[in-house]
This record gives C-alpha cells, structure tokens and sequence, in this order.
C-alpha cells in the first residue's frame, strides 16, 4: 500500500546515518528521525489519539515539526497545521471547525494557545513542542513501530485554503495522494538521492510539506528554513551545497536585489523551480542569467489539486508565459460555465482529474459536491491552451488575490474594513504587483465629516488579520461604481482607475 509511513521507515533501514532534514543548527539523520516519529506516535495514543482523529499544531518551522507529520501518519490520525500568521479569531476557527482533539504548539504560541484554550470544545490536551518539554513527554515511551491499520486512502493531513464563499476549507489529503506526489516529483524533475533540497516554505503551507517529502521519497537531504529570508536562503545553499532551488517570483527577485548576491557561491545548484504566478519573460531571463542554469522548472497546482502543469527547462524559451503542459498523468481541461470541453484558443476554467486531487472538504459537502462536480477538480482559474498544449493562466475566476504565494479572499478583507466606524463603503480586489504577483487594494468611501488615512486603513485590517492580507494600497473616492440593475461593485473599473491613478478622493 502507498502510506507514507513505508516512506520513512524504509530509508530507517537503508540508510539510517543519511541526514534526512537540516534545521538551524539540527541535523537529523533517518534512523533517529523514525525513532522520534515513533516514539511521539506512541505518546499520541496513549492520549487517546488513533485513526481519523485531528490533531492540530501551531509552530514555526522547527526540528519537531516533520515528527509531529509522521507521528500522525503511523497512527493514521489527521494533522491539521495552523498559519502561524493568523491571529486569534482564524486560529480558533481552524482548530474549532476541525474538531481537533489535541494542540501542540511550539515557542512563542502558548500566549495564544492560553487565551483561545477555553473556547476549544473538542480539544483534550495542549502540549508544547519547545525541546525540554517535548523530550519530558516522550522519555517512557519506545522507538518501536506503533502497530495499526492505516490505509492507503485515509486522510493524513488537511490543509485549511480560503474558499470561493470567504470561509477556510480544510482540504483533505490522502497517504496515497501524496505518496503519488513524491513519486511524480522525482520522474518529473529527475531528483535523487544525492539531491540536497532547499524548503522556504512554513510547514503549515502545502508547499512546506510537499516539497520536502519529494526528496524524502527518494532518500535525499531538505534544507527547510526557519522563515524566508533572502540572504538566509543563499547562505543555506552555500554552505549545504544545495542541488534544488523552488521559491516563490518574490525570493527570486529579493534574492537578486541583495547588492552582494554574486559573491555567494551557488556553483551547488543544477535545478531551479518557481510557480504560485505567472512570471514575466524578463523575470525568467533574469533568474535562469544570474543563477548560471537554465535548467528552471515552473510548476502550477493547488491545494486541492495538487500538481497541474509543469513548464520544463526545454520550453522555457519557446513558452515563456505559460505554465507547460500538464502534469504527469494529469488531466486538464478548459471548460465554460456549464463544463463544457472549450478548444484551444478559448478562456475558460481550469478543471483537473488526477490521483493527487483532495478527498473532498471537511464537513463541507456542499462545497465538495461543486468543487469536485463531475469527478473534475475545479480550480477556480481561468486558463487558455494555445495550439501546441500550453496551458496559459488568464486569470481568477472568483477573485481571489494571491500575493507572494498566498491566497487572499477580498470579501474576509471587506468585512473587516466595514467594521472601521469612519468607512461608509469599501471594497478590496487585486493589483499587478510586480514584487508579490499581486497586491491588496483596499477602495473606500469615508463616511461624511470622518477623517481617516491610508494609514489608518492598512493598521485597521493589519490589527485584524493576518499581515499578508492587508491591503498595500489604498485608494479614496466619493462612490463605488455599482450596475444599475444588481448594484454590484465593479471592480474592472475600479482597476481601470487604480492603474489611472484616479483613487485619490
């Protein structure tokens, strides 16, 4: 059976003294990361936590964090990792609407885990992972292989993502999904053993747990960093002799703007990778001249969907602006609004089939029956093939923004603008940015005699919500523009204005 367990403690037996993932100044190596997975799997159960349960964790990247992953997977118990950039109100509702039975948290998150602990009705325990506490809880039980049934099919983790309704989703994922995954990783890209892979993605993201475990799957080495810092990055591939690079357009670019980035020796890299927007053809040429490779994948999935299309190294000239063909045994379409098949040439929505989509939603059937309609996975992407079978991204079909590798839904944003006593109207869409992919534009209308800034606006929202999510720019006017008929905001032309440089007010 493909669980991911069999992952672990395969390369335990092959290659126990192999470094399996550097963190900071820790390096764990197979053999002791399975013993570690092992031993927390067992205290898990022993609070009663078994097949199917949740189990939440808030940390940031930390050496504890791939034990909590597989320690959930032995057991076949669901993690459900939490953004550590939310505050309290989108932290409780992810652990609430989950039903996790158990909280670990790392260093710096107890003052929160305090104050949202008594709101937590299905929560049983709180357990911190900082190193003293952690190593105390575990100390009596063995490094034996916990004994349970664990299929293929179970959800292993579930993955919260901003919705076309505003509301979190939990994704659920399967051992056998990403376990197809890791194994697409390494044919699509050519990853080995001897690979040493670079993570700058937080462990909560999809990314932060994918992207090591395609090197996993193979018996390489992950460099996971503990935030996304440029120089930090380039340090990390200098001295561990990093193989393969993925980062987001925005690192590419911050890395390149560093004024000592060419005294860094990157000699190490043979692979580098980049999706979550499109990039422009200057932004390629740049990254591929300066990084001395051509060999540059860009990737474009999902959550949800996993991966959907890969632009291979060889395309990258003749197909600078698209995506690539899809995925290895990936089905793509273009369908309309009523999913029928559009042909080349025709914009319409991305949808998928493939063994890496999500099960469905967490107690959201409503939300799965419409996002899994017809055995296809809607991205809720607009999408174009050219007549060669490039896939062309055009767009969002619901609006969503995402900046610098994040999704942000506008109505969560406008709801918190329209509790400011000085705004009367507002409204939030997305702006080319040429940094982040996009940028939060927050519209509003103060209300009569109201004095407010766009000062104001940004700390309202950023006091409210996570730091991603606030707006970068604010424009002022007198009225939003609404049809006649539904009075609907019309954003088209409020970018039209944005872009004009009309929103002053």
């Amino acid at each position: 059976m493909l669980v991911l367990g069999n992952i672990l403690r395969r390369h335990a037996r092959v290659r126990p003294d192999k470094v399996a993932y550097v963190i900071g100044d820790t390096r764990v190596c197979y053999g002791a990361f399975n013993a570690a997975a092992n031993r927390l799997a067992h205290a898990l159960r022993a609070v009663g936590i078994g097949r199917g349960d949740r189990v939440a964790i808030l940390a940031d990247n930390c050496p504890q964090y791939p034990l909590v992953y597989f320690a959930c997977i032995n057991l076949g118990a669901v993690l459900v990792p939490v953004n550590t950039r939310f505050k309290d109100d989108e932290a409780f509702y992810v652990v609430d609407h989950s039903a996790s039975a158990l909280v670990l948290f790392g260093a710096g998150y107890a003052e929160m885990v305090e104050r949202l602990r008594g709101q937590w009705s299905h929560v049983r325990r709180y357990q911190s992972l900082e190193e003293h506490e952690l190593e105390a809880w575990l100390q009596p039980y063995p490094t034996e292989e916990p004994q349970g049934l664990v299929d293929e099919h179970d959800p292993h983790v579930m993955l919260y993502t901003s919705g076309t309704t505003g509301e979190p989703k939990g994704a659920l994922l399967s051992h056998r999904t990403y376990y197809l995954q890791a194994a697409q990783s390494h044919h699509a890209t050519g990853l080995a053993e001897e690979d040493v892979g670079l993570s700058m993605f937080p462990m909560f993201h999809m990314g932060g747990w994918a992207l090591p475990l395609g090197f996993w799957y193979d018996g390489g080495t992950v460099v996971i960093l503990q935030r996304a810092e440029p120089r930090a990055m380039l340090e990390a591939i200098e001295r561990e002799r990093v193989t393969y690079l993925y980062a987001v357009p925005t690192l590419y670019h911050r890395m390149l703007e560093l004024p000592d980035f060419d005294r860094f020796d990157l000699s190490s890299l043979r692979t580098l990778a980049s999706g979550t927007s499109v990039m422009t053809v200057e932004q390629i040429t740049r990254i591929v001249d300066r990084f001395r490779t051509r060999r540059l994948f860009i990737i474009y999935g999902s959550t949800e969907a996993g991966p959907v299309a890969m632009l291979r190294p060889a395309d990258l000239s003749r197909k600078p602006t698209s995506v690539g063909r899809p995925a290895l045994n990936v089905d793509v379409r273009i369908v309309d609004d009523a999913d029928g098949e559009l042909p080349a040439g025709a914009v319409g929505e991305i949808v998928c089939r493939s063994e890496f989509i999500m099960r469905g939603y967490w107690r959201m059937p409503d939300a799965t029956a419409v996002a899994l309609r017809g055995g296809w996975l809607h991205t809720g992407d607009l999408g174009v093939f050219d007549a060669d079978g490039f896939l062309h991204i055009a767009g969002r079909k619901k609006e969503m923004i995402k900046s610098g590798g994040e999704n942000i839904f506008p109505v969560e944003v406008e709801r918190v603008l329209m509790d400011h006593p000085a705004i009367a109207e507002a409204a939030v869409l997305g702006v080319p940015d040429v940094e982040w992919g996009e940028a939060v534009l927050a519209v509003v209308v103060r209300r009569p005699g109201a004095e407010l800034t766009e000062a104001d606006v940004i700390e309202h929202v950023r006091a409210r919500l996570a730091g991603f999510k606030k707006p970068r720019h604010v424009g002022f006017v007198e009225a939003l523009p609404r049809t006649a008929a539904t009075r609907q905001v019309q954003k088209t032309l409020l970018r039209e204005q944005f872009a004009a440089g009309r929103l002053s007010g």
